[in-house]
């Protein structure tokens, strides 16, 4: 080979890498504008401030990926205090919230705002966690680990959670009593509502909240101990039930709770297994996962009712991230079918959980369209999160805040945690109790009976003309669990609520996971129910 074509064959080889070389940045680049709504950005130097110290701005998490697609990538940054007055230092104690609405490539602003907490100025983050320590472990300053003590100020310093953590003991002088896991999140995000009405405008506006109406004549049933004759079950029927339930329990050794009524009269409710140290019972909070999804459902059922909303509303009525004409078919009733077009990933959905998320929908407001909402079915969380986003600009409340005002309180639920992280078998039966009375529990009328029927699982095509199945407003068929008419939903981890109104008959079950053969007793426990129907 002469040394011209040995140089060409170089020059080529070299022309070739940097057009590989180019062209894989320019895929990456068009993968980080597609997934933009997923870059993260804090304030600069943490979540901690100084008393006296000028507030600092917003910074991006990686921002020389940013740099790469946005020209000007600093982020305006407006603080506010405990009052909601705009302010740029930290004069006082206390918690401060920033708000960025960061540039994008294309779309939307990319809007969210965090929580901080502010100390003063004579007191340092060591002695307020050497503080804390001591308080939890009862034990002197020499005591303590110093890796201990430097880990709870990373925390307090790097994460929103940790700073809302802090400014909570603050408030108690470190002295909190009783707190449920996750209550000081739910009373962040609520007021992470607040100051979203405000920058949006809308803080003058009144509070839509769908309060219960008393019931006219007599009371409707509600979830009570009584006789068997009043359920019409056989105690042979009982036993036979509860010799399956703890056979269940005892193949898989997996905790859970089961209520089972009928006519709102309890048939059986009895915990398996211990949870923390402590045996279950009907009131042990556990896990709910989609079976969230008819609480949701109910909620959007109340606005419904009132006629704050309309169920084949868009959404972008309420949300303006989506007052597009991509988004307009986007409707309620199109987010709880599961039918957004949106690719929003499960693993997304996972590690961004929505429960105290006040700002997720301008994350999802750049995900993927991948085809025309009311167009296609694909089971997800992005439309109750959507839905349930819009409701709290409405009531002005984190969603589940609200919903343990608005739904649980009228119901006598009380045993549960903030976000839906925890829900015991007795509040699950209290919601079906109130499906199977098409809204009405007690002295409540919750919905009416009108309403109950509109979020019934039903035939999509009169609304949604290429959807050719039956679906409802966090409710599904189920009738292949009790019968024809039968409808519910469950969970991931084995929590399940079925209803069958013909037969006025509640299943309530609750569970952290599904453990062994959890599809096999499932199946036998419901062929039982159904044969007392059939008798």
């Amino acid at each position: 080979m002469s040394h011209s074509q040995r140089f060409y064959g170089c020059l080529f080889t070299l022309i070739s890498f940097f057009i590989a070389s180019n062209s894989q940045a320019d895929v990456k680049d068009v993968e980080l504008r597609e997934h933009f709504g997923e870059q993260q950005f804090a304030p600069q130097g943490g979540f901690i401030l100084k008393q006296g110290q000028k507030l600092p701005e917003l910074v991006w998490e990686h921002p020389q990926q940013v740099a790469r697609v946005v020209d000007q990538p600093a982020i305006p940054t407006r603080w506010f205090n405990e009052r909601w007055e705009e302010v740029q230092t930290a004069q006082e104690p206390g918690r401060y919230y920033v708000y960025g609405a960061a540039p994008v490539p294309a779309g939307p602003v990319l809007r969210r705002a965090m929580t901080c907490c502010c100390v003063g100025s004579d007191l340092t983050l060591e002695e307020l966690a050497q503080k804390w320590l001591q308080s939890q472990t009862h034990t002197s300053d020499t005591a303590l680990q110093p890796d201990n003590v430097a880990d709870l100020v990373r925390h307090w310093q790097h994460s929103e959670v940790g700073a809302v953590e802090l400014a909570a003991l603050l408030e108690a002088d470190f002295k909190p009593g009783p707190v449920r896991r996750g209550q000081w999140q739910m009373e962040n995000a609520t007021r992470h509502v607040q100051l979203k009405r405000k920058l949006m405008g809308l803080d003058h506006k009144p509070l839509l909240k769908p309060t219960p109406r008393p019931r006219e004549g007599e009371p409707a049933p509600v979830l009570r101990t009584a006789p068997l004759e009043q359920a019409g079950i056989t105690a042979a029927q009982q036993k036979k039930i509860e010799s399956k339930l703890a056979a269940w329990y005892a193949a898989s050794s997996e905790p859970m709770a089961i209520v089972i009524a009928r006519n709102g009269v309890i048939i059986t409710a009895k915990g398996y297994g211990s949870v923390n140290g402590q045996p279950v019972t009907v009131d042990t909070p556990m896990k709910l996962d989609s079976a969230m999804k008819p609480l949701i459902g109910l909620q959007l059922a109340t606005y419904l009712d009132r006629g704050f909303l309309r169920l084949d509303q868009p959404i972008g009525d309420i949300l303006p991230d989506f007052d597009t004409p991509r988004d307009r078919s986007l409707t309620f009733r199109a987010a709880h079918v599961h039918a957004t077009g949106i690719h929003f990933p499960w693993s997304l959905a996972f590690e961004r959980l929505f429960y105290f998320h006040t700002w997720h929908e301008a994350l999802i407001a750049h995900c993927k369209r991948e085809w025309e909402p009311g167009s296609k079915y694909r089971y997800g969380v992005v439309g109750v999160i959507l839905s349930v986003r819009a409701l709290e600009l409405l009531r002005g409340r984190n969603y589940w805040d609200a919903m343990e005002r608005d739904l649980f309180q009228p119901l006598g639920i009380k045993n549960v945690l903030p976000g839906g992280t925890g829900f015991s078998a007795e509040s699950l039966a209290r919601i079906g109790v109130l499906l199977d009375n098409r809204g009405r529990y007690g002295k409540w009328e919750i919905i009416s009976p009108e309403t109950h029927a509109a979020i019934l699982p039903t035939p999509l095509k009169p609304y949604l003309p290429e959807l050719n199945m039956k679906y409802g407003i966090g409710l599904q068929d189920e009738s292949h669990y009790l019968g024809p008419g039968s409808y519910g939903h469950g969970g991931g981890c084995g929590t399940l609520l079925v209803i069958n109104p013909k037969q006025h008959l509640v299943f309530a079950m609750v569970r952290n996971g599904q453990g062994k053969e959890y599809k096999k007793y499932r199946t036998e426990v419901m062929a039982l129910l159904k044969n007392w129907i059939n008798e």
